[in-house]
């Protein structure tokens, strides 16, 4: 049975089935009217609302129709747009070449078409919120307990998904002309984020959003050196918020890693009885220089890729600090997983494509540490390869970026090339590989760029 309903957002009174879903069919209509009225008003409009957000079937074929002869390059007046849904055969389905029409009359004033689509946006998350909200008890009623952090990593999803615009993918055209935009006005070079060495940074660009960087060696190498020198570089160089997950150091020492890198006294020298006034002097400007640096480290015993997404959405919503424009994790093997799989080669490859969708999701780089095997050991030649990754093949495949860390005085106490590390870029995906000699200063716990000649 049918019953009048007063829709608040719209302030149209209309008969609607109490049991639907909270919809504004005026809304709906006013849009498309508009659109059709005014050609114009569709470029105010598509940013605001995909088809999905139509209630009416109906509607959203009338929009679909109406996107796909803009992207022609041909009218979409209601004449066009009947033509068009004749041709396809839908005409009849939406109500005939009346109903659209009957599209037109029903708006107010074309000027309030962005209004119009707001309202229409606005109900279709009230009604996704229900679906999330049935799926949530589905879930918490009929669920495996053993995949609650599963459960809890989509629900995460379902509800933040409401927060978000759903517009439709840009066709290639418009793509273009973004990327065209953003080399004219230099956005690309202002969204990456340098490296923190001169040969490297020129040989990568620096990090991007959505790269999964993997850096790989051997234990005592220095991957968690070279791994703070990236947080520092961006959080404190160049004020882009970075959150660490620190699963083998604690907070403590590696904020001891950063003071002496920063204030340049040496780590065994960071002691109340060891430290000189000149000491106490570097120390005391570097906390002024790095005052407010936008570095958030956790060190959570048990962090998952759940706990990391949970984090990162957090830092979205926090007033002290910014959004996180890059995630450091050291190191991957230690990550906790919610897998069931007994091989643990497939649990790192689900973690290794974990991170590489938060990367994605959140449009940040990762930068992810990882052990290699110990093929290297066994070679007469200690540089490592690729192929020495870890457990999985599959950090090769996820991976935008590969930089393996070698230094011969690890293995020869006696090479002349003590203090030097290799910083191998065993694949880049956008550019070429190459070998870049750094030198590696342990007791500031720091790498930085060779001297020249």
């Amino acid at each position: 049975m049918n019953a009048r309903q007063v829709f608040p957002d719209s302030g149209a009174e209309q008969v609607s089935d109490p049991q639907a879903p909270r919809n504004d069919v005026l809304a709906e209509q006013s849009v498309l009217g508009s659109i059709m009225l005014a050609p114009k008003a569709l470029d105010d409009v598509l940013g605001l609302i995909r088809s999905a957000d139509f209630y009416r079937p109906s509607h959203q074929t009338i929009y679909e129709t109406i996107l796909d002869l803009s992207r022609r390059g041909e009218p979409y007046d209601p004449v066009t747009v009947v033509a068009a849904l004749a041709d396809k055969k839908l005409l009849d389905r939406v109500g005939g070449a009346s109903y659209l029409h009957t599209l037109t009359s029903v708006v107010p004033t074309v000027a309030n078409a962005t209004y119009y689509a707001k309202i229409v946006h606005k109900l279709a998350k009230v009604r996704s919120l229900v679906t999330a909200g049935t799926s949530l008890v589905r879930m918490g009623m009929d669920g495996d307990p053993d995949l609650i952090d599963d459960y809890l990593s989509t629900a995460h999803a379902l509800l933040v998904s409401h927060h978000e615009n759903g517009a439709d993918p840009p066709t290639f055209d418009e793509a273009v002309l973004e990327f065209l935009d953003e080399l004219e006005n230099g956005a690309a070079q202002t969204a990456r984020i340098p490296a923190p060495y001169k040969d490297l940074d020129a040989l990568l660009d620096g990090f991007h959003a959505g790269q999964l960087i993997v850096i790989g060696a051997r234990p005592s190498v220095g991957k968690s050196v070279v791994a703070t020198d990236i947080a520092r570089e961006a959080a404190i160089k160049h004020g882009a918020p970075v959150f660490f997950a620190s699963l083998e150091m604690s907070r403590m020492e590696m904020v001891k890693r950063i003071v002496s890198a920063e204030a340049r006294v040496p780590m065994h020298l960071l002691r109340k009885d060891r430290m000189t006034e000149g000491d106490w002097a570097k120390v005391v400007r570097m906390v002024e220089r790095t005052s407010g640096a936008p570095l958030i480290i956790d060190q959570s015993p048990n962090v998952t890729l759940t706990s990391i997404r949970a984090s990162l959405r957090r830092m979205q919503h926090r007033t002290d600090v910014a959004a996180a424009r890059m995630l450091v994790v050291d190191y991957l093997q230690l990550l906790t997983t919610t897998s069931r799989a007994e091989n643990r080669q497939v649990q790192v490859s689900e973690l290794s494509r974990g991170l590489k969708l938060i990367a994605k999701e959140f449009e940040i780089p990762v930068v992810m540490l990882s052990q290699l095997n110990r093929n290297p050991e066994q070679r007469q030649d200690k540089r490592p390869a690729v192929s020495d990754l870890r457990e999985s093949g599959a950090l090769e495949q996820d991976a935008d970026v590969v930089l393996l860390l070698h230094r011969e005085d690890v293995h020869d106490k006696e090479t002349p090339r003590a203090g030097e590390m290799d910083i191998i870029v065993g694949k880049n995906r956008n550019g070429p590989t190459a070998t870049i000699s750094a030198a590696f200063q342990g007791h500031y716990a720091s790498v930085v760029d060779m001297a020249p000649d």
